[in-house]
């Protein structure tokens, strides 16, 4: 640890970066000096870590005050030393009615009117010194008129200012009443220093065994912040009840956006503490926030936080044996298109077929070798899939591959509209092809697997019928489609990598699961 000296100098020098750096390289610093940070020219946007330094990082530690929006409950709560962000949800008065105003009030549908007005609101949570603010817009309409107040009384702001909407429709969810363009916009032009909070619509159902935020609600989120260009700090927002099926999809939503995820229930919903060491053990304490109705919820947190693997269902550890790892693989292809692998340790997204993956490790074909995983094709653009072409390949055994376009090897192809063939790419060998077709369902999801037995290509694939719950995790017996291609005997036994390429843009593919591995067996 260096010197309480050499972080003082560290610090005045992050002191003369640019604001957008500044926020990020003030991590550095040991968490017991970073209370004495909040005597500089902070701002709304200090990150809430940096500013409740005695949590020392653990973002669970952080506690909440839900749906703040009386003036007597906001100074009750300003008084409680347990509280370190307080929560309010913002609409104009007589939101959606013939008698709606432009005053901004503190309420929370379905009731349309408050006797709290924003402005006084504020100004009482100004008195106090300690805690951090969390509005939470319930319509458009309020947003900007509700912005300018809060830009009026900017230079008071010196603690963490979460803005808050739901933007997209999620499970079970209804129509946002906040419109994500005029949202972001507004927040941009008139308060851009801040934590951002987005979130999605929810509902409630009599059964969530099949729920959760699926990979279209996370891409939707992702590509709104690639649209905007959103910097940290941001959140999004989900919901306790919905997140057993989801820990994936948020994973890789967060590695991809460099944010952070915030955990919460209404005191209605009925939620289990297993589900939320899930979320304790695939996210780091510093960017996992949890804003729970129950004591028992955070008492459970509390007690496996840092121990959440021995909590964890058996399905959940067996997930860990075939996702995706990004350190196996390297990216190869046109690289100036950025967004065109999204990789993360929980999935990985190709987007275009420009760019494509290749396993760092080679293999020799003198035993068994093979690569499984399963594949989600999502159809965002309503597009026509073009038949052969819209789908996977799986290079196997390639000689060159520097082209993306002349890769030479054994082509494996697993089309959307169900074809799987097998076939050479490029290569002096004739008639040497196979395929036939599966019957697709309507997820577009498949398991499959290539394995190279030296002597002959085996391709097997089933159909999944859903690959969003944690169930679908569990690897089928029965095989629904088996190819089994003869290999050329002048085709070689040196040692080949795998290549994943996605082979044209009509859809997007995701993996979340994914290895290579030796086998004795075929089975």
């Amino acid at each position: 640890m260096a010197a309480p000296r050499d972080d003082w100098q560290r610090l005045a020098r992050l002191m003369t970066v640019p604001r957008p750096l500044r926020k990020h390289l003030l991590c550095i610093i040991p968490w017991f000096l970073r209370s004495r940070i909040l005597s500089l020219n902070m701002d709304s946007d200090i990150p809430t870590l940096l500013y409740f330094s005695q949590v020392k990082d653990d973002a669970s530690a952080i506690k909440w005050a839900h749906a703040t929006n009386s003036l007597e409950d906001l100074e009750d709560v300003l008084k409680d030393n347990g509280v370190h962000m307080i929560e309010a949800d913002v609409m104009l008065r007589g939101q959606g009615t013939p008698t709606q105003s432009l005053i901004p009030v503190m309420a929370q549908y379905p009731s349309t009117d408050s006797e709290s007005i924003l402005e006084e609101w504020l100004d009482i949570f100004l008195k106090s010194e300690g805690k951090g603010l969390k509005l939470d817009f319930q319509s458009t309409d309020a947003v900007e008129i509700s912005l300018q107040k809060l830009k009026d009384r900017k230079e008071k702001l010196r603690m963490p200012v979460w803005l808050h909407a739901d933007v997209l429709q999620g499970p079970h969810g209804g129509k946002p009443k906040v419109d994500a363009t005029r949202f972001i916009r507004t927040v941009n032009r008139l308060f851009p220093k801040c934590t951002l909070s987005l979130g999605w619509t929810t509902g409630r159902h009599t059964d969530l065994s099949q729920s959760g935020y699926t990979w279209e609600m996370v891409l939707d989120m992702y590509y709104l912040v690639r649209k905007w260009e959103l910097e940290p700090p941001i959140v999004f927002v989900a919901r306790a009840n919905l997140i057993r099926n989801s820990v994936p999809q948020l994973k890789w939503l967060i590695d991809n956006t460099r944010s952070s995820v915030l955990i919460w229930n209404p005191p209605s919903d009925t939620a289990h503490g297993t589900d939320l060491v899930y979320i304790a053990y695939k996210f780091p304490p510093d960017n996992s926030y949890f804003d729970l109705n129950s004591d028992d919820l955070e008492t459970f947190l509390k007690e496996y936080r840092h121990f959440s693997k021995e909590k964890l269902q058996h399905i959940v550890l067996q997930r860990e044996t075939v996702m995706f790892r990004p350190e196996a693989w390297v990216k190869m292809g046109l690289h100036m298109e950025e967004h065109s692998i999204l990789p993360s340790t929980e999935a990985l997204v190709l987007t275009k077929s420009l760019v494509y993956i290749v396993t760092k490790s080679k293999f020799k074909p003198k035993s068994m070798i093979q690569l499984r995983g399963r594949v989600q094709f999502i159809d965002r653009e309503q597009k026509k899939a073009v038949p052969g072409e819209t789908g996977l390949s799986i290079y196997v055994r390639p000689t060159a591959y520097v082209d993306y376009e002349r890769i030479v090897g054994i082509k494996v192809f697993l089309g959307v509209d169900g074809l799987m063939k097998v076939s050479g790419s490029h290569l002096e060998v004739k008639n040497f092809e196979e395929s036939q077709r599966i019957t697709p369902s309507s997820v577009n999801c498949f398991r499959f697997r290539v394995i190279d037995t030296g002597s002959e290509i085996i391709f097997r694939v089933n159909v999944l019928h859903e690959c969003n719950t944690l169930e679908s995790t569990k690897q089928e017996e029965t095989i629904h489609a088996e190819l089994k291609v003869p290999l050329p005997e002048d085709i070689g036994f040196e040692e080949h990598p795998f290549i994943l390429k996605l082979e044209d843009s009509n859809r997007v593919a995701v993996f979340d699961e994914l290895d290579t591995k030796y086998s004795i067996s075929t089975l």
